[in-house]
């Protein structure tokens, strides 16, 4: 596997020298200490080298310790802190013929952010053989955190001791005889999806995916999916892709929420699971493309669920892609506004509204880019789940994101346009205020030169000069006529050179 920076580990390691010796001069009265050993295995096989990390955790008082796996998979550490403690795996190196494919959960691998825990008892040493598939396995059965929300700011955390809302499910199934049920009751959809002549959406919000288990169970048991592809339908994570199972597929795209009076763009995640007669929906939020694909469903249930469970993936995508139309038009004409004002009365106000535009144009480009690959492999790999017949439609949605994708690029290149103009606007004007301060400055030059070589002392008996007496008048008047003609002629001059 690929092996985290080694700079961050070296940083680490010399954070915990450093500490290890302030815990030697508090003594071991304050941070008692244990020496560990152990074997780091994966399904009994040792692996071949790698870092261990023991990491103070859930009140324990002591220093983070570090130490070496040798190439058996031993490894021993002394000083480590007596307690509850994390322990954290760095760089570890498989040992061939590990088995690993298919078995095996990366988590265990993150640094400080592992989900191992142990105890380490006071006295002695301590033995503390560590399998990493057991810590896979046992880390799939803990309980998950709350699904990640995107575009969401100092979310709070979940409170885990009451019990959520329960999960609204939406059941509309078509029967084999052309039957049509809008609200099928959710405890008869393993019924539902057994006719093999009928139609089923299964439409799931689940707005406390951390508190109800219910979800997990159902889409375990009654569609029969595999564990890590329900564990990506309940963690906000993943760009839009699409993942073949064999008898199903597991789809995720994005939906957009725009407001257009603030120019901010929120995305939604959508999991999908497809099968041969079934389509199921899952998120965590209100998602306004798929109420109105209910409403489109329901005034037309029989030309929309007639055709199978791909021609009703393909009428959501396309409604989905719609989406993103009024979005990029308005994000257009709130560019052109901004262009305008450039030109006429560029303001701070200005420049926010420019990173508004352009923030919500890379979110787009971010979606868009995934989507394209989602729906080109939609409408040209053979999946068994999309009949032949229906890839024409995907290629459709597919042709309608290449535009897509296209005319976000030209916005992109329209909001750098009016970023590079609006600093060079700014920058021209405050060139012109220092062109005029200047032009100001060097009028003011020779009246300088002249009151401070002069002294302007006409009157009274301060000229050095009393013989023979000088016109003190003509002096006076001539340094006036000379003090108010020098800024006159200069600015003549500098207007008949173009610098006004």
């Amino acid at each position: 596997m690929a092996a985290c920076p080694r700079l961050l580990l070296a940083a680490v390691s010399l954070v915990a020298i450093g500490t290890s010796g302030c815990s030697e001069e508090l003594g071991p009265e304050r941070f008692p200490t244990a020496r560990v050993r152990g074997v780091v295995t994966i399904g009994r096989r040792p692996v071949s080298g790698g870092w261990i990390a023991f990491d103070p955790a859930e009140g324990t008082r002591g220093n983070l310790r570090i130490a070496r796996i040798q190439t058996d998979g031993s490894f021993e550490a002394d000083g480590v802190p007596v307690g509850r403690v994390r322990i954290g795996l760095d760089d570890i190196r498989i040992a061939p013929g590990a088995p690993i494919a298919g078995s095996f959960d990366s988590r265990v691998f993150r640094l400080f952010r592992s989900p191992i825990r142990r105890t380490i008892p006071a006295g002695g040493d301590t033995d503390l053989p560590i399998d990493l598939l057991e810590e896979a396995s046992d880390a799939r059965k803990r309980p998950r955190g709350s699904r990640r929300r995107r575009n969401r700011s100092n979310p709070k955390p979940k409170d885990r001791s009451r019990i959520g809302p329960a999960p609204r499910v939406r059941i509309v199934y078509r029967a084999s005889d052309g039957t049509i049920h809008l609200n099928w009751p959710a405890d008869q959809v393993a019924h539902a999806i057994a006719d093999a002549g009928g139609s089923v959406w299964v439409d799931i919000e689940d707005l406390e995916s951390a508190c109800n288990d219910s979800v997990e169970t159902m889409l375990r048991e009654v569609f029969h999916f595999h564990t890590l592809a329900i564990e990506d339908a309940l963690q906000d994570t993943h760009v839009p892709k699409v993942d073949d199972w064999g008898k199903y597929l597991y789809i995720v795209v994005d939906t957009i929420d725009f407001h257009p009076e603030t120019d901010d763009l929120r995305l939604h995640e959508l999991d999908l699971f497809l099968g041969p007669n079934y389509l199921v929906t899952y998120h965590n939020e209100a998602i306004e493309v798929l109420e109105r694909h209910r409403r489109h469903l329901e005034r037309e249930p029989e030309d929309r669920l007639k055709h199978g469970a791909a021609h009703l993936l393909y009428r959501l995508l396309d409604e989905v892609v719609a989406e993103f139309l009024p979005a990029i038009e308005h994000l257009d004409d709130a560019i052109d506004d901004a262009q305008d004002e450039v030109f006429h009365v560029p303001t701070p106000r200005t420049l926010r509204k420019i990173f508004h535009v352009k923030r919500a144009a890379l979110q787009l480009h971010r979606v868009v880019i995934p989507m394209r690959e989602v729906l080109n492999r939609l409408a040209r790999d053979p999946y068994a789940q999309v009949q032949p017949e229906y890839r024409m439609y995907f290629r459709d949605v597919y042709d309608h994101l290449v535009r897509i994708h296209d005319i976000v690029e030209s916005l992109r290149d329209l909001i750098a346009g009016a970023l590079d103009t609006y600093l060079s606007v700014v920058s021209n004007r405050t060139n012109d205020i220092m062109k005029a301060l200047t032009v100001v400055n060097v009028m003011f030059l020779p009246l300088t030169f002249v009151v401070g070589f002069f002294g302007m002392n006409f009157f009274g008996d301060t000229l050095m000069f009393t013989w023979p007496p000088l016109p003190r008048a003509a002096l006076f008047w001539s340094a006036c006529t000379v003090m108010l003609s020098a800024p006159i002629g200069m600015t003549i001059m500098a207007w008949r050179r173009g610098w006004f």
